[in-house]
């Protein structure tokens, strides 16, 4: 290619990018967060591999998507959604659950009976600036009770 050529590719290649750097997120301005965490037993122990997975209530919050995030070796979780660890936005969520095995294709080990969000019976509430500590969320290996 000739130099004018590579000049004004690199003109037409600064400005697409530049377009694309307008500081907005997707969907819009990003929302403050609040801190969430918790630790999931299951049978009375700490349970890895849980999925959590959020789902923001209608009209409670800006959020319109679920959040997920996985438990580690001692059954605990943090919620983030934008940077790690850096929470939810204020509103009303509904947590389902799903123990995954670690395979080519994860299975749940509690067969569903966790991840209905119109059943389940975990719900919380987010605060701005209250950081949000769940606590222990007992799970049964057999299912909901």
């Amino acid at each position: 290619m000739k130099p004018a050529v590579h000049f004004l590719l690199a003109i037409f290649v600064g400005l697409i990018l530049a377009g694309c750097s307008s500081g907005e997120l997707p969907g819009g301005p990003r929302l403050e967060t609040t801190p969430v965490s918790g630790i999931i037993h299951v049978d009375g122990a700490p349970a890895e591999f849980i999925e959590v997975e959020c789902h923001p209530a209608p009209d409670s919050t800006g959020i319109k998507y679920p959040i997920l995030t996985t438990t580690d070796k001692d059954g605990m979780f943090v919620l983030t959604t934008y940077e790690s660890s850096d929470g939810l936005p204020e509103g009303n969520y509904t947590l389902t659950f799903k123990w995954l095995e670690p395979a080519l294709v994860a299975k749940d080990k509690f067969k569903g009976a966790y991840a209905n969000p119109q059943k389940s019976q975990q719900k919380i509430s987010v605060v701005r600036g209250v950081e949000t500590a769940i606590g222990v969320i007992e799970l049964s290996s057999k299912g909901s009770k």
